[in-house]
């Protein structure tokens, strides 16, 4: 149908361009679909209308999931205990407790009384003639990690007539740890209204048969749930829960529900981290990409359309089925370490017979006695571990004992896959699998190899190459087609260490495996539409991703390990960050991706933890005895910083302060000049960043985001650093004042504060990075002042001292003319620009948080209203003091004892790690009088201990003036109180994870953060 040119116009034809080019995200401000229900309402007729009647029904109908993917409400937002309602309309899919399924249609018949017996299959085909290691290198950590998988979906039950009954359900759900019924569960956990487990448990009793490092990876999974469980509740994302510990008068029935909802969440989180390993280590390991440096990951979780536009099926549920129940046996991979740790095991259970002896009877009726005189799961141990009986850590298994089973097991090499690999202690196992796969009725090898769309075999030399295998098993079978299953996939020729290949087992198994883990996976709902945000709460969902950007080619086991045993893993060796691969084999393969420098190979060493120290007389002298204790972060520095100038962080940091300060403010005047321009820069942005209500003479601001974050940082980088800002007014600055926050909040962090080991190389590569960058930025602004001329006449006037570029060009000369070289120079302003920035920020957020308080306002606001005069801040600034000491930026610091001393109780050992607990120690009731209470009037002020921080980097007077400054202009808006509701308050948690942090934030991709994120405050304006 021809349309005349003129009814074509240029939005319709943009909006079809549109189209074309962006089909999966039309831009809907084009107007396609309206211009298409305009075409079909004048052309009521005729084919081409009637097509496009057809399409827009189609698209319109398949943009919703039909019925609905899933459903809103408790019953629906966690899993149940035995996995059922994974599906809301076929709930009992994958339910533990409920039958196999069968994924392959047999055809080739395999009479079980045609069958050769089990054991002469073994005995010639499986039993290993001897120990061959696995080609690419890995570990007999992979296989445990791999069993404790395979136990999570698979679980037979023995009781006669019911060996078609799965007993776990088919989702990768945990369910070693979490158990497969509500009974079960209960049992686990400790149900104190925190929503945590037990100390160290598993419901799964079946893994205290295998070798140990399996149930110690369950016991960090257990651990990972309760650092979950606890960071919820310490977050409160909702504000619904209580801490125990804190409230004691919450009603059984309030804490029973919240230890329900953060069992849950924390549950959601923990198989989310569980996954997560599955995706980045575990498939790693399989597809070869660790050889290769990748982290790339195919994940089937996102959402996909079809041609149609209709919802590509995800999260409809799963029923494992008996063909890949068979595929799962892996025995030939044992480790010749575990092979002799299950010789040991059976002989205590039968010691009167050889492994080859044991029979099915024999084996069932011990399952049933130890299932008898089973204690109960709290005592349980493995691997001749012990449980603490006292301390805080009661119930727990030794971390070091745990590490132990886990580097032993990394440091094991595991077996190649193939025919006669299997050990003689596995011979029973072997032939029960095989006996369970003939009563199962499972289908032959070629059934199964054609229901995945592969060749099927014409003959056993196809199978198997190797000559004396095919005869043999020709010899038992007769011909290929009734080769059956479990004996093909196990005997089969194995696939070659070739790139995209690394677990190399049989070109069956290799290529079923990730049809089953997709299926796992894909069709999970808690893993899919579920795996939300809300369900997980904004922390819980962004703290358990896969992140390809972590060490190790985006390893999570590295970062479990790191986690839960913080102490026995260190933050670069190869035994954290490849633990499924053979450590003399990875150090090889980091060689060739030459990367081999940023990894240590050698097995970690034990590290002990810090001492905490909390008392005031104890800390103070500490802190005060420079000579006698030293600062972590001057090494630490040293890893990111070259040359001599970055004072904060130096050897002979005191002097070098000391006269940086000098070159800063030189008088008085200088200091009270950089004071007025911090009381400016506030007074600019609040009004710069303010909005207005609608009806009201009110105004509000973010303080913190827009105003408290960004004073002290556009004096140290424009005034100082000579780096402008990009900011609406000045769009052509280098950093957006965001982007030099986050970057000078990095390094501080890094250099200063504690890191997650986790992160550790990750941020201190970007932290490199931020500094190369900033130095080039500092060292250019340098210009013409960078040249050493004379000192006279380099003071001016005041207002033209403070200027915006003479300023930065006075400071230089000076520090040029103390004889300081360049590289000294940029180094020092970087450490006015770390230091004198964002802890300041944090200090002032603090600050004002604690005087807004409704126990403080009238007493600050009017404080502040008599003493508006720059000339007269002693007030504010004993004010500062006191509520810094209340609510300090960090809760303490980390020092080295150079020497052995004795401080009061305190006995200090050369060399020990000390943590001064700063925070606690400014509570003390002698020292302070009523500490809780804000007291600007406390006298004498040497009782305060000695401040770190921006008042170390900027020295106490000029700090105080700054603070003081950026003070005095919020209190002077009228009426000055915090915003409405949540928006006023100061979003934090306590961090037990990160001592030196006081409090925690979250940053905008909701992972934890040193600095504060927002709090609005609303003032009062006159029309």
């Amino acid at each position: 149908m021809k349309r005349p040119l003129e009814e074509i116009n240029e939005s319709a034809l943009s909006a079809a361009l549109d189209a074309i080019k962006h089909a999966d995200a039309l831009d809907d401000r084009k107007m396609l679909l309206e211009h298409l229900l305009s075409f079909m309402a004048n052309h009521p007729s005729g084919k081409i209308s009637g097509l496009a009647r057809t399409f827009t029904i189609k698209t319109l109908y398949n943009d919703l999931a039909h019925p609905p993917a899933t459903y809103i409400g408790p019953e629906y937002q966690f899993r149940a205990a035995d996995g059922s309602g994974n599906n809301p309309d076929a709930p009992n899919l994958g339910k533990a407790g409920t039958p196999y399924a069968r994924s392959v249609q047999g055809s080739n018949p395999l009479p079980r009384n045609q069958m050769p017996d089990a054991g002469l299959v073994f005995d010639t085909l499986l039993r290993r003639d001897k120990f061959n290691p696995h080609p690419q290198g890995l570990s007999a950590l992979m296989f445990s990690f791999a069993a404790l998988v395979i136990h999570s979906v698979f679980r037979s039950d023995h009781t006669p007539g019911r060996q078609h009954i799965n007993m776990t359900s088919g989702y990768v759900d945990l369910a070693p740890l979490y158990g497969n019924d509500q009974d079960t569960q209960n049992k686990v956990r400790n149900k104190d209204g925190r929503g945590l487990l037990h100390p160290d448990v598993f419901a799964e009793d079946r893994l205290l048969l295998l070798p140990p490092p399996v149930c110690v990876l369950l016991v960090l999974f257990n651990r990972n749930h309760n650092y979950i469980a606890r960071r919820l509740l310490e977050i409160n994302e909702r504000g619904t829960w209580k801490d125990p510990a804190h409230h004691h008068h919450v009603s059984h029935a309030q804490l029973s529900k919240q230890d329900e909802e953060i069992f849950q969440i924390a549950r959601l989180c923990n198989c989310a981290w569980f996954a997560a390993v599955v995706f980045s280590d575990y498939f790693s390991a399989i597809l070869g990409l660790v050889r290769k440096g990748s982290s790339w990951s195919l994940e089937p979780f996102d959402e996909l359309r079809n041609e149609d536009h209709s919802v590509f099926e995800r999260g409809r549920g799963n029923a494992c089925s008996v063909e890949f129940n068979c595929l799962y046996r892996w025995h030939a991979t044992t480790s010749v370490e575990d092979e002799e740790w299950i010789t040991l095991q059976l002989k205590e259970l039968f010691p009167d017979k050889t492994p080859e002896d044991i029979t099915l009877k024999d084996f069932y009726s011990k399952e049933v006695s130890l299932t008898k005189s089973e204690p109960d799961l709290e005592r349980w141990t493995f691997g001749n571990l012990q449980r603490e009986t006292e301390g805080p850590n009661k119930g727990s298994f030794k971390d070091s004992d745990l590490a132990g089973w886990l580097q032993g097991a990394t440091s094991h090499r595991a077996a190649s896959f193939g025919a006669r690999g299997t050990p003689a202690v596995m011979r029973l196992h072997e032939i029960m699998g095989i006996e369970a796969n003939r009563a199962w009725g499972v289908c032959s090898l070629n059934d199964f190899r054609k229901f995945l769309g592969l060749k099927t075999y014409s003959s056993f030399l196809e199978w198997n190459p190797n000559r004396e295998v095919a005869d043999a098993a020709e010899k038992l079978y007769g011909h290929i087609d009734n080769l059956e299953l479990y004996v093909g996939l196990q005997a089969e020729e194995t696939k070659p260490l070739i790139e995209g290949a690394g677990l190399c087992p049989g070109y069956t198994i290799s290529r079923a495996i990730l049809s089953d883990a997709f299926a796992l996976t894909r069709g999970d709902r808690f893993y899919t539409q579920d795996f939300t945000p809300y369900n997980l709460t904004a922390w819980g969902f962004a703290d358990c991703q896969r992140d390809p950007d972590a060490y190790g080619f985006g390893s999570t086991l590295g970062r479990l390990f790191l986690r839960t045993l913080p102490n026995d893993y260190s933050k670069d060796s190869i035994y954290t960050w490849f633990p499924l691969i053979h450590p003399d084999s990875m150090e090889g393969y980091l060689k060739n991706l030459g990367k081999v420098d940023g990894y240590d190979a050698a097995r970690p060493k034990q590290s002990e933890p810090a001492t905490t120290v909390e008392g005031y007389v104890e800390v103070g002298q500490v802190l005060r005895s420079t000579d006698k204790y030293v600062p972590e972060y001057v090494e630490r520095a040293s890893e990111v910083l070259k040359g001599k100038g970055f004072f904060t962080a130096s050897s002979n940091g005191v002097e070098e302060q000391k006269q940086f300060i000098s070159a800063l403010a030189p008088s008085p005047e200088a200091i009270s000049a950089i004071g007025m321009y911090f009381h400016n820069k506030t007074k600019e942005l609040i009004e710069l960043h303010s909005f207005s209500l609608i009806g009201q003479n009110t105004c509000g601001v973010n303080i913190v985001r827009d105003v408290l974050k960004f004073v002290p940082l556009h004096w140290a980088a424009t005034e100082i650093a000579g780096i402008p800002l990009k900011t609406k007014q000045h769009p052509h600055g280098v950093f957006t004042e965001s982007q030099l926050f986050d970057m000078l909040g990095e390094i501080y962090q890094f250099v200063f504060l504690e890191v997650d080991l986790a992160y550790y190389m990750p941020i201190r590569q970007r932290v490199k990075e931020h500094v190369q960058e900033l130095t080039h930025l500092i060292k250019g602004a340098l210009g013409s002042a960078g040249s050493k001329l004379p000192f006279a006449g380099l003071i001016g006037t005041m207002s033209s001292l403070f200027g915006k570029k003479k300023n930065h060009n006075e400071i230089v000369k000076r520090l040029f003319e103390f004889g300081c070289s360049t590289e000294h120079v940029v180094n020092s302003i970087l450490a006015l620009l770390v230091g004198a920035t964002v802890e300041m920020s944090l200090a002032l957020t603090n600050v004002v948080n604690l005087l807004l308080h409704k126990e403080y306002d009238s007493e600050v606001t009017i404080a502040a209203a008599e003493k508006v005069n720059a000339k007269d801040l002693g007030s504010l600034t004993a004010y500062i003091n006191e509520a810094l000491r209340i609510d300090p930026p960090f809760a303490g610091a980390y020092r080295i004892a150079k020497q052995d001393e004795t401080i009061e109780s305190l006995n200090v050992k050369q060399g020990q790690r000390l943590f001064l607990h700063v925070a606690a120690a400014n509570m003390n009731e002698d020292s302070f009088p009523n500490p809780h209470i804000l007291d600007a009037t406390r006298t004498p002020r040497e009782r305060y201990l000695p401040k770190d921080g921006c008042f170390s980097v900027l020295g106490d007077e000029l700090a105080s003036t700054m603070m003081a400054q950026v003070l005095r202009a919020v209190l002077s808006l009228e009426n000055v109180r915090r915003g409405p509701g949540q928006s006023g308050k100061l979003t934090r948690f306590s961090d037990a994870a990160l001592p030196v942090l006081h409090y925690a934030y979250l940053n905008e991709k909701m992972l934890q953060s040193p600095w504060p994120t927002s709090m609005v405050v609303n003032y009062d304006v006159t029309q």
